[in-house]
């Protein structure tokens, strides 16, 4: 099986871990992993069907990643992504298979089953994988699932090709999602289309994996619990918002001195899960809508008529319901809503019936009073019947 450029993919290792893994030799109060058995004496030997090919990436993958076995490094975070990416492509293509051998070609139009055995197909990339996977295959992938899944990718594209310079932390927490994602994936969805031999197999492999991720989730948790403790004893939970990076609720507002000065407006917002900082405009971008670049009066807030606010944001106090927050004076405003016309943010808690801005509520009320504005192409000397 090949990875999504079309090129036949091996792990190069003759004692069943992957590439790239961390050295063998001994650390005091280390154990030794079940998947670390030494091997027979004899010639090596390089057998990995695609389920175990993937299972033995995500391998890997928990032993860069597991906090309990040594601490992990940016290089483990690295070699993680990499491999998780691979496990990913490997397990999804081994899915397809079992749908239909056609499915795992770039095109399946052009399918041989020559190319196939040999492994000199160009097959499908990650992306029309989920497409087939979730159209043809019927195999339920959340837009959650989708949106971390993307995120790995852009991730994996950047170590592999152009070199990448990224928090360690919120990547290795991106990571641990979709780990957690294709554990499950590979229980629903491939190992009701294996063999006895290969069932057993795989559900050793996977009780082993549970293991390693929950060192990993336990160490995600402990730090959540204890930062949570800390942001609840400082009382800035109401100005806490969910990270874009890391997706945690951990993003601290900074105020600025005596409140709301204005020559402090666009003070640092500091994520106590990933450390990643984020200045006003940061946040502005990702918590606008996408058509709008820069800016704008639409990101007038309330209180301190600066645009700086952003609309969808979880806050940690109440994270339920998104609202719309200023990234200046660090509030939340449950009762704001888009205008139902124009979409501009309104107080709901000062109107009635339906919300309207300012100016959409003036243009209503001429409307009511002269009738609807209408610009007859007579009135510029010319009609619609002319060429």
């Amino acid at each position: 099986m090949n990875d999504s450029d079309g090129v036949a993919a091996a792990v190069p290792t003759t004692g069943g871990g992957a590439a790239e893994a961390k050295s063998n030799e001994a650390v005091p109060g280390q154990r030794t992993r079940p998947w670390r058995r030494p091997q027979p004496s004899g010639p090596p030997q390089l057998n990995f069907p695609p389920v175990r090919n993937g299972l033995d990436y995500l391998a890997s993958v928990v032993e860069h990643l597991d906090e309990t076995e040594s601490q992990v490094t940016p290089r483990d975070v690295k070699y993680a992504v990499l491999h998780l990416q691979a496990a990913v492509e490997v397990l999804f293509k081994a899915r397809l298979l079992a749908e239909h051998w056609t499915l795992v070609f770039t095109n399946p139009g052009d399918a041989t089953r020559k190319a196939l055995d040999a492994a000199t197909l160009s097959s499908v990339s990650t992306t029309k994988a989920v497409t087939r996977l979730r159209n043809i295959v019927g195999v339920p992938i959340s837009e959650k699932e989708q949106k971390a899944l993307d995120k790995l990718t852009e991730d994996r594209n950047k170590l592999q090709h152009f070199g990448f310079t990224h928090n360690a932390q919120a990547v290795e927490a991106r990571a641990g999602e979709v780990l957690d994602f294709l554990i499950h994936f590979v229980e629903t969805q491939l190992m009701p289309y294996l063999d006895e031999a290969e069932s057993r197999e795989t559900a050793r492999s996977l009780g082993e994996l549970r293991d390693g991720l929950s060192n990993i989730n336990s160490y995600v948790r402990g730090r959540m619990n204890r930062i949570g403790g800390e942001l609840k004893a400082e009382a800035v939970e109401n100005r806490t918002i969910e990270c874009p990076d890391c997706e945690k609720l951990t993003l601290v507002l900074r105020l600025s001195p005596g409140g709301r000065d204005p020559d402090y407006w666009n003070d640092a917002a500091t994520c106590r899960f990933c450390s990643r900082i984020w200045d006003t405009e940061e946040l502005l971008g990702h918590f606008s809508e996408s058509s709008r670049e820069e800016p704008t009066e639409w990101n007038t807030c309330p209180q301190c008529d600066r645009w700086s606010l952003g609309m969808g944001v979880r806050v940690r106090c109440d994270p339920t319901k998104p609202v719309y927050f200023c990234f200046a004076c660090a509030i939340g405003f449950p009762t704001v809503v888009g205008c139902h016309v124009c979409g501009r943010p309104v107080d709901a808690a000062v109107t009635t019936g339906t919300v309207l801005c300012g100016l959409c509520e003036m243009h209503l009320q001429d409307e009511q009073r002269y009738g609807p504005s209408y610009e007859d192409p007579e009135d510029y000397g010319f009609d619609d019947d002319q060429d």
